[in-house]
């Protein structure tokens, strides 16, 4: 596999399918831009706390009690991808921050109270989804050049700041600490693969499959039906077989490169997600008890 090739045919592609969206989606947000501003601000409020980048992979699941147990400790930091949203708060947990970068209408934020969260937000992301957000907002745009991409930073503001994309939401919320002085780093539910299921349940993509059953296909069949179509590659993980496509295979190999050259800590309870021969794997509770050890001294 072709780790540039791979990374060039998804960033063409994505341009090519959605740069009318990322122009009028920015057309619109630009007042919410000049109003918040870009991520100077968030480089202080990450500066030597632990982060948790949450993904909504199936694996979340084992970590929600830990989250929910650690998730008020001022020094911890949980920044939460968009999808993932909906089942932490079913759960009692608001994340400190949450991040989207989805260029299509989707109502990840309907109905949730955001005003004590702060979304990270991809300067040309849907305009309908942020106009839900009514908490803070920092943006930023993708370190990615070209024609397209230099005229839209022009139009946001190469100020927001860059981050590097890795071709998912997750990836981008690690650049992100990466790029602040933060103490550790530690991932969940970023699976990166799949095996009976793709999202975590109470996700708004599970919703609508439940949305979409009937009396001849139940929402499992439905999502086993999608993880069919999406088998592009495949990955063996101990003698266990996971399936994953171009985009999620694309985020492994990025942070598989990236995270064994950082100097801090850096977990990962994610099922598969990150080979352990790149990132040292552990429970996130076992990961977290830290905080309560550095309370007592």
């Amino acid at each position: 596999m072709n780790k540039d090739e791979l990374f060039k045919d998804i960033n063409e592609g994505i341009a090519a399918e959605r740069q009318r969206a990322f122009r009028a989606n920015l057309r619109k947000n630009l007042p919410y831009i000049r109003h918040f501003g870009g991520l100077k601000r968030v480089v202080g409020l990450l500066s030597g706390r632990h982060v948790v980048v949450v993904g909504a992979g199936p694996s979340l699941g084992e970590g929600l009690r830990a989250l929910k147990k650690y998730g008020d400790r001022r020094e911890l930091a949980v920044i939460a991808a968009d999808m993932a949203l909906r089942p932490l708060v079913k759960q009692g947990i608001r994340p400190a921050f949450v991040i989207s970068c989805e260029a299509t209408p989707t109502g990840f934020f309907d109905g949730i109270e955001t005003a004590s969260m702060h979304l990270l937000a991809f300067s040309c992301m849907a305009h309908s989804t942020l106009r839900a957000w009514r908490g803070d907002v920092s943006f930023y745009n993708w370190m990615l050049r070209g024609e397209l991409y230099d005229e839209l930073w022009r139009d946001a503001g190469e100020d927001l700041g860059f981050v590097a994309t890795g071709s998912i939401v997750t990836t981008q919320a690690v650049s992100l600490a990466l790029g602040c002085p933060v103490g550790t780093l530690a991932m969940a539910g970023n699976d990166l693969a799949f095996y009976r299921s793709f999202y975590l349940r109470g996700t708004l993509r599970h919703a609508r499959y439940v949305e979409a059953c009937d009396r001849f296909a139940a929402p499992e069949t439905l999502e086993f039906a999608a993880i069919r179509r999406a088998r592009e590659y495949v990955i063996d993980r101990n003698g266990r077989v996971y399936f994953t496509n171009g985009q999620f295979l694309a985020a492994k190999m990025w942070l598989e490169d990236l995270l064994p050259r950082q100097s801090l800590p850096i977990i990962d309870s994610s099922e598969p997600g990150c080979s352990e021969r790149a990132v040292r794997k552990a429970r996130l509770e076992e990961h977290l008890r830290l905080l309560d050890r550095r309370r007592r001294r």
